[in-house]
């Protein structure tokens, strides 16, 4: 019998928030023994490219992905695109108008950040150094550099999160809008990592819900260091929806020890795979 693929189909590359560049999450997925892998950045299909190219060199299937951020009822969603064409034309012009929010709150934020005494400017700098499009991660790791916090949470919790100093809001599109840029180029809609979101059990039905009508497809069923109450929860979700399952760590860093490429990530036996049929 063949031993199970070890598949992942969340990680982040230094294009969006992730420390590795998209050859050297390939190769260090290949060396943790992962056999199938998607890569999903931020907002960005950038990575694409040159992921491709090592996941060749390495023998690594690789799924071309994209996380996407979108609104529904104010809380902001993430969405999954994979087996997308990131050529595809709407979903292009979507990802152009995604970075641009980004780039205007990060300059939001730094303009905050100034008027508490903090070199907002500085911070601002340091953060457009960075390849990719600018997130809160990077402005985090830039206050850590600077010495303003000591340890990375921390940046969320006093200036970061919502209802602190340098919070800025955004309007992501709405999550019917992103889950039709993904179909529209070819790919299939996951909602990604279900039990982040601080909703309650009726909001987050709705929104599975809401998910399903628009199109959507799956579910990720393991992601991170989720535990064991939390696949119960998403594979219960997944069978009232009827909504196929995924599995990714949401990689950004081989410094988080806690969140690794390579666990061998298995769905439950009742759940179906996103993968079926898709796979070779």
């Amino acid at each position: 019998m063949n031993a199970p693929l070890n598949i992942d189909l969340h990680t982040h590359s230094n294009c969006s928030d992730g420390v590795l560049t998209p050859a050297e999450l390939v190769a260090h997925a290949a060396a943790a023994g992962v056999h199938v892998m998607a890569l999903t950045d931020h907002d960005s299909v950038a990575g694409l490219d040159a992921a491709r190219s090592a996941a060749n060199e390495f023998r690594v299937g690789l799924v071309p992905g994209v996380e996407i951020s979108s609104s529904w009822r104010a809380q902001a969603i993430h969405v999954l695109g994979l087996w997308i064409d990131p050529a595809a034309a709407t979903l292009r012009d979507m990802l152009r108008s995604q970075a641009e929010l980004r780039r205007v709150r990060m300059r939001g934020i730094c303009t905050r950040l100034e008027k508490i005494g903090l070199p907002g400017a500085a911070l601002l700098g340091a953060v457009e150094a960075q390849p990719g499009i600018p997130t809160r991660s990077h402005l985090a790791a830039a206050l850590l550099a600077a010495g303003h916090i000591a340890r990375i949470d921390e940046a969320f919790r006093k200036y970061l999160g919502k209802g602190k100093p340098g919070h800025v809001p955004i309007e992501w599109p709405a999550l019917p809008q992103v889950i039709g840029a993904i179909l529209s180029a070819g790919g299939v809609a996951v909602l990604a990592h279900p039990g982040r979101y601080l909703l309650s059990g009726g909001a987050r039905q709705r929104l599975l819900a809401d998910f399903t009508a628009a199109g959507g497809t799956g579910l990720e069923i393991m992601s991170g260091g989720n535990g064991a109450q939390h696949v119960e929860a998403s594979t219960v979700l997944a069978l009232k929806y009827g909504l196929a399952g995924s599995v990714g760590s949401d990689f950004h860093s081989p410094q988080f020890v806690w969140n690794p490429l390579g666990r061998s990530l298995k769905l439950p036996d009742c759940i179906t795979p996103v993968w079926r049929g898709l796979l070779p």
